[in-house]
C-alpha cells in the first residue's frame, strides 16, 4: 500500500511511467557512481579528476534535455568534440613505448560510453528499434581486426600488452559502430560540421603556437611541450591539443580531404565558404607540423577529391569560380610557406630519414622469423633488438622505440594475417566510400570521398612513420570515419543497373 502510494506522483501514461522509472533508476545509479568516484578519486591529480567529473557532470545534464533529437544532437556533438582533447588517465600503466601502454580513459571514451548508454535508452522506450545498425563488410573488417590479431599471442612475450593493446582495438571498433548506427543524415552532418569547428580551432593553436615560439599553457586539454627543428634557424613544431606535431599532421591529412570536398559541393554558399576556410586554416595548421609525410601526401588525397567531387563540372561557371578562390587560397598560403617547406626538405635532418631504411630492413630480418602471427601484439619495442639479426635496431642507444613504418610494425607484431586484418577496415572503407558516393546527393558524396581520401593518405604516411598506433586521439579519429563511411553506405546503396 505504502508503494502505490509512494508511485502515485508517476503519469497515468503507461508509456510515460516506464520512460520516467528508468530515468530515475539511472539518476540512482548516477549518485552512486558520484559517490564511488569521490571516495576514490579524491587524491587524485587535477587532469584525472577534471577527465571524471566531466563524464559524471555529463550524464545529468543529458537526463535534464528532455527532447529526443536534441539529446541525439548533444551527445553526437560532444563526441565529436572531445576527439581532439588528449586529455585522459591511465589505469595498470607499465612503461612502454609503441601502442597502448595501458588502460587509457579519455573524455572520447568516456562520451563513447554515454552514446552506448543513450542509444540502449533510446531503444528501450520505442524511440528507435535498435542499438546497432551495422554495413556488413565494414563491420566485418572490425570483427576481424579484433580476432586475428589474437593470434599472436602464441609468440608473445609480454601478454598484458598484447590485451592493453586488445581492449584499445575493442574501443576503436565500438566507436566504428557507434557512428555506423547513426542513420539520420542530420546527425552525420552534424558530426562533420563539430569537427570542421575542431580542425579551425587546431588550426588556430597550431598557428599560435608556432608564431608565439612557445606552449599556450594548455596541459590539461593534452597540450604537449613543442618540438624544436633546425632549418637553418630552430623553428618550434606546433602540437595543438593533440599531441605529437606528427600526430597533429595526422588529424589534418586526415581531415583536410573531407574539408575541402565540402567546400567543393553544391550546398549553400554560406556552408561552403565556412568549409573552404577552414580547408585554407588547416593548411596552415598542417604547415605548421613541419610533417613532411604529411605534405607529401596532399596532392594524392586532394587531388583524388577535387576529380571525384568537380569532374566535369568545372566548366560551369560557378564551380570554377569556387575552384578559383579556393586556388587563391593556396597559392597565397605556399607563397608565405614556400621558405620553410624548402628548408624543411633540403637541410639536414640528423640522418632522421637516413635511419628509416636500416631500421626498416632490422624489422624484415624480424618478419621473416615469425612470418604467420609475428612476435606478439604491441610487442615490437621488447623484442625489436632481441630477435633483430642486422643490428640496426641499435640506433635506439640506451631506450627502445618502434620502426618508423606503420606497416612494417605491424606486421611485426602480428604477422601476415594480422597484417591483412588491420589493412581490411582500411581498405574496404575506402573502398565503399568510393563505390557509393556516386550514387548519393551531393554532401554525402563529398563526405564519402573526402574521408576515403583522407583514410589512403594516412595509409601512405604510414610507410615512413608509425601513424595511427601511437595516438589513440588519431584512432578514434581514423575509426568514426569508417562507421561515418558505413552510415552513408547504407543511406545510399548501390543502384543496380538494368
Amino acid at each position: 500500500m505504502r508503494l502505490s502510494a509512494a508511485l502515485n506522483w508517476l503519469p497515468d501514461d503507461p508509456a510515460r511511467r516506464h520512460r520516467q522509472l528508468i530515468e530515475l533508476g539511472i539518476a540512482v545509479l548516477l549518485g552512486l557512481l558520484a559517490a564511488t568516484v569521490a571516495k576514490v578519486l579524491g587524491g587524485s591529480s587535477n587532469k584525472v579528476i577534471a577527465v571524471v567529473m566531466f563524464g559524471v557532470l555529463a550524464a545529468p545534464i543529458v537526463l535534464w534535455v528532455r527532447d529526443p533529437q536534441l539529446l541525439a544532437s548533444l551527445t553526437v556533438a560532444g563526441l565529436a568534440f572531445t576527439v581532439p582533447l588528449n586529455l585522459d588517465f591511465n589505469l595498470f600503466y607499465r612503461p612502454h613505448v609503441g601502442g597502448a601502454p595501458s588502460i587509457t580513459v579519455n573524455l572520447t571514451l568516456l562520451m563513447l560510453i554515454a552514446f552506448y548508454a543513450l542509444w540502449i535508452y533510446r531503444m528501450t522506450v520505442g524511440l528507435q528499434p535498435a542499438v546497432l545498425t551495422l554495413h556488413r563488410p565494414i563491420a566485418w573488417s572490425g570483427f576481424a581486426l579484433l580476432v586475428v590479431p589474437l593470434f599472436s599471442l602464441i609468440n608473445a612475450s609480454h601478454v598484458d600488452l598484447v590485451w592493453m593493446e586488445w581492449f584499445r582495438l575493442l574501443c576503436m571498433v565500438a566507436a566504428m559502430f557507434a557512428l555506423m548506427s547513426l542513420q539520420s543524415e542530420r546527425l552525420l552532418r552534424l558530426w562533420v560540421t563539430v569537427l570542421s569547428v575542431q580542425v579551425f580551432i587546431q588550426a588556430c593553436l597550431a598557428a599560435a603556437q608556432y608564431g608565439l615560439k612557445r606552449s599556450l599553457g594548455l596541459g590539461l586539454f593534452g597540450e604537449e611541450a613543442l618540438v624544436q627543428q633546425d632549418i637553418g634557424h630552430v623553428v618550434n613544431r606546433a602540437t595543438g591539443t593533440v599531441g605529437h606535431p606528427n600526430v597533429l599532421s595526422y588529424f589534418f591529412e586526415i581531415l583536410l580531404p573531407v574539408m575541402l570536398a565540402l567546400a567543393l559541393a553544391r550546398q549553400p554558399v554560406h556552408r561552403r565558404l565556412w568549409f573552404g576556410l577552414v580547408f585554407i586554416a588547416g593548411i596552415g595548421g598542417i604547415l605548421t607540423t613541419l610533417s613532411r609525410g604529411s605534405w607529401l601526401t596532399l596532392p594524392v588525397s586532394l587531388g583524388i577529391v577535387f576529380l571525384m567531387t568537380y569532374g566535369h563540372r568545372i566548366v560551369r561557371v560557378k564551380a570554377a569560380a569556387t575552384a578559383f578562390l579556393l586556388g587563391c587560397g593556396l597559392l597565397v598560403a605556399l607563397y608565405f610557406a614556400y621558405p620553410t617547406i624548402e628548408k624543411r626538405f633540403t637541410h639536414t635532418d640528423y640522418k632522421s630519414a637516413g635511419s628509416r631504411m636500416p631500421l626498416n630492413r632490422a624489422a624484415w630480418s624480424i618478419i621473416e622469423q615469425f612470418p604467420v602471427v609475428g612476435v606478439g601484439l604491441n610487442n615490437f619495442a621488447e623484442n625489436f633488438k632481441r630477435y633483430d639479426k642486422t643490428g640496426f635496431s641499435r640506433i635506439f642507444r640506451g631506450y627502445r622505440h618502434v620502426v618508423h613504418n606503420l606497416h612494417l610494425w605491424i606486421w611485426t607484431e602480428t604477422g601476415t594475417l594480422g597484417l591483412l586484418a588491420y589493412l581490411a577496415p582500411f581498405l574496404v572503407t575506402i573502398w565503399v566510400g568510393w563505390r557509393h558516393a556516386p550514387h548519393a546527393p551531393p554532401v554525402p558524396r563529398a563526405i564519402m570521398v573526402g574521408t576515403a581520401a583522407g583514410l589512403l593518405a594516412h595509409l601512405m604516411h604510414g610507410m615512413v612513420d608509425p601513424g595511427f598506433r601511437v595516438s589513440l586521439t588519431v584512432s578514434f579519429l581514423i575509426f568514426t570515419s569508417m562507421g561515418v563511411v558505413g552510415a552513408l553506405a547504407m543511406r545510399y546503396p548501390v543502384r543496380v543497373r538494368q
